[in-house]
């Protein structure tokens, strides 16, 4: 079953974004996370093609945390001038799975960094995930299991506080993501506050780069799969990218807005 990339939601959920909002930030979420970015070669994020977001949104984005990897595939964490994603999960399967998104090692071959092993959290344990008990977040977890489906497993917190711009990156792979959404899964993203910025993501199919406009819409589909990023935010910008197995008799392409969808 092919996927768009990005599409909104049919139906746009009825949440409160401001009680969410407040809500995380009240259990102190930022102090939960931690930061999230790629590995830089060349002076640019290994996920960033050639010519694709080097228009003046984006320069700042040479100056942000990132890593750099040594020969061995051992990372290492360069503070940037500017803040980019940071990270947290509200659900959990282990201690380790509260704030990494992803199991394995970066390597390197011929020179460049490959991603080796590295494979998400979500792709690899599909079982239900449970709610973090140590985070008091009930009107935000009540919001979450509304959603259609079975059970969730990661429910990722992307964060960003300013001086931040999103970094150039992946989460999976086209492959991995199109098994996972023929075994019945899915991913739904609530938008809580856009902190004035946009996410941007380039379509190698059609060789484009598009920018979503959060104003529109409170629910989305997303292919974590394309290089994606944000522009400068100018105030904390939260989003929730809920994954789990729709319930068995919903059809994922259903819940979608396909006259909205990018393919």
């Amino acid at each position: 079953m092919k996927i768009p990339v990005f599409c909104p939601t049919k139906i746009q959920y009825d949440f409160d974004q401001q009680r969410i909002k407040k809500e995380l930030l009240d259990v102190g979420i930022f102090d939960h996370s931690k930061v999230a970015t790629t590995v830089y070669q060349n002076g640019k994020s290994m996920w960033q093609p050639d010519g694709v977001f080097e228009h003046d949104d984006f320069k700042k984005v040479k100056n942000i945390h990132h890593y750099t990897v040594d020969k061995d595939g051992n990372r290492t964490l360069i503070d940037g001038e500017y803040n980019t994603f940071q990270m947290v999960n509200l659900t959990e399967r282990d201690e380790y799975s509260k704030q990494e998104s992803w199991e394995g090692k970066n390597t390197v071959k011929d020179g460049k960094v490959t991603t080796g092993d590295k494979l998400p959290l979500w792709i690899k344990y599909k079982h239900p995930w449970k709610f973090r008990s140590d985070l008091d977040l009930p009107y935000t977890y009540r919001t979450i299991s509304r959603l259609p489906f079975e059970y969730v497993q990661t429910v990722r917190c992307i964060l960003q506080q300013p001086p931040s711009i999103g970094v150039v990156h992946a989460d999976s792979g086209p492959k991995t993501n199109s098994e996972y959404y023929d075994e019945g899964f899915a991913s739904i993203t609530l938008n809580i506050d856009a902190g004035n910025a946009n996410l941007w993501f380039y379509n190698k199919a059609d060789d484009t780069e598009y920018m979503v406009d959060e104003s529109r819409w409170s629910t989305w589909h997303f292919n974590d799969a394309l290089s994606h990023c944000t522009t400068e935010v100018m105030s904390p910008r939260i989003q929730l990218r809920i994954f789990g197995k729709l319930e068995s008799s919903v059809n994922y392409l259903d819940l979608l807005d396909l006259e909205q969808a990018v393919w």
